[in-house]
């Protein structure tokens, strides 16, 4: 069925017809764009296929934003505004003068209306459908909808975004709102006045406010807005709602209800930078994190893509914002977010304190990201200090390159101490029996609650069994084919180092592949002696090439290059171990970067704290190190060879082959379900 010019559908598309712009998305950001290329005089004989699932035919948002009345968007736009407020109140404050700004509101339907008004002089097509996937291939762009395939030679991608999972030093919550535009018996006072933060409302463990702004002298509209990991509903809103009305409206008759959900996340969005795909809005980092104000963003968005299209730059129009979440103004914002979702009720005391203690325009401008860096210390003086110090060193804390950099620091100390010095030896053995203990072997000690997700007794005999019985199989080769047994374990701990850190450092899997094959090789290569010393006394086995130590330098030329601090850091402290004795270089990779990111890695797919990991990994931990004493009384050894440290080096190693098997499968299922 051929697409239909000018009209709805729903059916499946079979034509092949290729449009100049396809917009995946019809909301305030595609909207937008299209009305800023009809004034440029972009949109002549230019074909034109609008994609959304929904028909947008009612008032969906609210738009608002704060501009001068000289402003490009308020020339551009001034048909749309229907009301805007040149005061505002804060927590019942008297008025606040925005002068020389405006507060501004735009209804959606009106947006969407104003584009319907282009569609009917352009023809354009449109399918009520959802956009299932955005590719290219050797032809160019498409968008997948209903299994069918639709070319453009631009696609503009405004579909909602798919965010990152979160990772340390991150955090996804949500502005949820739910508003009432009701009509007042009473007449309104001050209607040039708006409200935009009354926390006058119980808080129920969130941040909390109403928005109030005024329409006319009976009309307004009242939204409850939270600021939280959890999403205000209707129901939760309506008493509150219908409290806070009546004390300072009077009776009132509710004439429609608005309701929504904004992300406020400074977690990575998932976006393919893809050849003649423009992405926008939301997609394109144009919510800000830490208020969820996107409209004026947005519109400043449709303005440059549009100048680039006037000056055909195609290479160009593929903008994606990336350092949208980097920069002292998403330092701000990760800060807050952090205390919004971790010590939420602190949220009411800062946003009291802002906006008491500094010029509103100037409140603005810094939440606009125009202001300098002295404006913004100013400003953070006139808030409570305590749980933005909570969360500076929380995101440091958590920061990916901090560890790497702890770990360059250990590296260091043990070089300082003097190689195979007792201090060196009881330093370096101490952490190294401390990191096993603590995270070494409890990492792989989870694994039940990986394959049955919660302690199951009825379950739990047969895991055990099979989780023995794979760990005596790679025992029993070891004893039989050692050779053979040393190759299989080289390759699966490759495979299984390699998963982890490509998680952490978002490598694709081949290079994973190759990074771990590679690090392995290099703390066993750049230690040869040592290596073959324990590896001929466990079977008689030797590794015949040396690693030299340089080999890691095109790693790190790569890593600085692609602005990896945290790889880079990594880097610099293999290079640094491999002047360590072997145990303790091996010690620092196993246990300061491969275990602790496993560790995360679980504890981010359990949903548990580190504490109840451990405590749950408890059992097998304990029967682990029993396993590991019975090996070293029975597994022979050479009781003449005054070695003996040594045999039992190798024995451990041995041990760690086969507890490590098990684990290895269990891991690869957990990479696999994240997949």
């Amino acid at each position: 069925m051929p697409i239909i010019p000018n009209s709805t559908i729903a059916n499946p598309i079979t034509s092949t017809k290729e449009y100049d712009f396809i917009f995946a998305g019809y909301g305030a950001a595609a909207s937008l764009v299209l009305l800023q290329l009809h004034r440029k005089n972009f949109l002549e004989k230019v074909s034109i296929l609008i994609i959304d699932p929904e028909k947008k035919n009612k008032n969906d948002k609210t738009f608002c934003f704060w501009a001068n009345k000289e402003d490009r968007i308020i020339k551009d736009l001034r048909n749309l505004i229907k009301h805007s407020w040149s005061s505002v109140s804060i927590e019942n404050t008297n008025q606040i003068s925005l002068d020389p700004l405006s507060y501004h509101h735009i209804s959606s339907i009106n947006l969407y209306n104003e584009v319907k008004e282009l569609e009917k002089i352009y023809c354009w097509d449109r399918l009520i459908y959802p956009v299932a996937r955005i590719s290219v291939d050797e032809i160019g762009a498409y968008v997948v909808a209903n299994d069918e395939i639709i070319r453009g030679k631009k696609i503009f991608d405004s579909r909602s975004p798919n965010y990152q999972e979160v990772r340390k030093g991150e955090t996804h919550i949500f502005q949820s709102f739910v508003g009432w535009e009701i009509e007042t018996f009473e007449q309104i006072e001050n209607t040039s006045t708006c409200r935009l933060m009354d926390f006058e409302v119980a808080q129920d463990g969130f941040t909390q406010f109403m928005y109030v702004l005024p329409f006319s002298s009976n009309k307004a509209l009242v939204e409850l807005t939270r600021f939280g990991s959890e999403i205000l509903n209707e129901s939760a809103a309506e008493q509150q709602l219908k409290e806070y009305i009546q004390k300072h409206f009077g009776e009132f008759k509710r004439l429609s209800v608005e309701i929504g959900c904004i992300p406020m996340s400074n977690a990575e969005i998932v976006n393919e930078n893809l050849k003649d795909v423009v992405l926008l809005g939301a997609r394109n980092y144009k919510v800000k994190p830490s208020t969820g104000y996107a409209f004026k963003n947005m519109y400043d968005q449709a303005c440059e893509l549009v100048d680039i299209l006037n000056i055909k730059d195609a290479e160009k129009l593929n903008i994606q914002h990336v350092n949208a979440l980097q920069g002292r103004f998403a330092f701000y914002d990760s800060l807050l977010l952090h205390i919004l979702q971790h010590k939420p009720h602190r949220g009411k005391n800062i946003f009291q304190s802002l906006f008491k203690g500094v010029e509103i325009n100037k409140v603005l401008r810094f939440l606009d990201q125009k202001t300098s860096f002295p404006e913004e210390i100013m400003i953070f003086m006139k808030l409570p200090w305590q749980p933005f110090i909570y969360a500076l060193f929380h995101n440091i804390a958590s920061s990916r390159w901090i560890r790497s950099f702890l770990l360059l620091l250990v590296s260091l100390l043990l070089l300082a101490l003097g190689n195979k010095t007792i201090t060196q030896n009881i330093i370096g053995y101490g952490l190294f029996l401390i990191g096993f203990i603590t995270v070494g072997i409890p990492h792989g000690a989870v694994d039940h609650l990986i394959e049955i997700g919660h302690w199951d007794s009825k379950k739990m005999p047969r895991f055990i069994f099979s989780y023995l019985l794979q760990a005596a199989a790679m025992g029993f080769l070891w004893y039989l084919f050692p050779e053979l047994a040393l190759i299989i374990f080289l390759l699966y701990s490759a495979w299984h180092f390699g998963q982890a850190d490509g998680k952490q450092w978002d490598f694709r899997p081949a290079l994973s592949l190759i990074w771990g094959a590679f690090v392995l090789f290099y703390i066993v290569g750049t230690h040869l002696q040592e290596t073959n010393t324990i590896t001929s006394i466990i079977g008689n086995l030797s590794l015949p090439i040396a690693c030299p130590i340089w080999a890691i330098i095109p790693w790190l030329i790569w890593s600085i290059i692609r602005k990896k601090v945290s790889f880079s850091l990594t880097l610099i402290w293999l290079l640094l171990s491999s002047q360590l004795p072997l145990l303790f270089a091996f010690g620092l990779y196993f246990i300061g970067q491969h275990s602790i990111t496993s560790w995360n890695h679980i504890a981010g797919k359990l949903k548990l704290n580190h504490q109840k990991i451990w405590l749950q990994a408890l059992p097998f931990h304990a029967g682990a190190w029993l396993i590991l004493f019975l090996f070293i009384y029975l597994f022979p050894t050479n009781e003449s060879d005054s070695k003996v440290a040594t045999n039992h080096w190798g024995v451990f190693f041995i041990f760690i082959a086969c507890i490590s098997l098990p684990h290895v499968i269990s891991m690869q299922s957990l990479y696999a379900k994240k997949k």
